[in-house]
């Protein structure tokens, strides 16, 4: 189950004492000191931090108006470094397959992708963008409780965790509806990180110019695209089917 930490002290201690955090809420008007420590925090650990109005900390921290301008969620998973997944994906005798979801908003969605993840064997999920959902009962319950099995990582710049993923060996495939190759005419069998973007923009320019290529799924019929997690499904499937399909090598 997730939980709120409200108020300044608490919030400082809980970064003190290594308490996970899912997401920090701060009053977008706090400035100062305690302001530049929480941030700084927060980018050292992953973890997301909004800026937003006092109306906002309200609604999360309900009866406790003694919030001081900060509430912190504590998840209802426990996370992982990414580093440690994708060493974890490398020392697999499976070829690596990671899904990377890029401010997905949604947690049914988030939910979604995590239980076709598992399904098709990937190897871990890593969160990126500060706008993304987090994961609470609704995702646990929308992936079938497979966020609770699989490997659940974050990453606080999605151009670092690309260059590391690159610098590691492992092609990073992004979808795309334009400049894109079909999904099922490439090669899929090499160490992959498949990454999806948001429910509404998809991803930026910026993300597609550094991937190794962009990938589209085929359509019958003229369309703007498909949901997110049905893509992700998709994209799974093909990269499991090429890895498992027999060998049409002659000896």
């Amino acid at each position: 189950m997730s939980d709120i930490i409200y108020g300044r002290n608490a919030v400082s201690e809980a970064f003190k004492f290594g308490k996970s955090i899912e997401k920090v809420f701060m009053l977008h008007s706090i400035r100062g000191e305690f302001e530049v420590q929480i941030r700084r925090a927060c980018k050292e650990q992953n973890i997301p931090l909004a800026k937003v109005p006092e109306v906002k900390l309200n609604d999360l921290a309900g009866q406790h108006a003694g919030h001081q301008g900060i509430v912190a969620i504590i998840p209802a998973i426990t996370y992982v470094d990414y580093e440690t997944v994708i060493r974890s994906a490398l020392a697999s005798d499976r070829a690596p397959l990671l899904v990377i979801v890029d401010g997905v908003t949604d947690v049914r969605n988030l939910g979604a992708i995590a239980r076709s993840a598992y399904f098709f064997g990937a190897h871990g999920m890593i969160i990126t963008g500060n706008a993304s959902g987090r994961i609470n009962e609704d995702a646990i319950k929308a992936s079938a409780g497979a966020l609770l099995q699989l490997p659940v990582a974050r990453a606080s710049s999605i151009f670092q965790l690309i260059s590391d993923l690159q610098a590691a060996g492992v092609i990073v495939a992004a979808t795309s509806l334009t400049q894109a190759v079909s999904v099922d005419t490439c090669d899929m069998k090499e160490p992959l990180a498949i990454v999806l973007g948001s429910e509404g923009k998809g991803l930026s320019n910026k993300v597609l110019e550094i991937v190794d290529y962009t990938l589209q799924i085929p359509a019958v019929n003229v369309f703007d695209s498909l949901n997110v997690s049905v893509a992700a499904g998709i994209m799974l499937y093909e990269a499991s089917r090429q890895r498992t399909a027999p060998s049409t090598k002659k000896s």
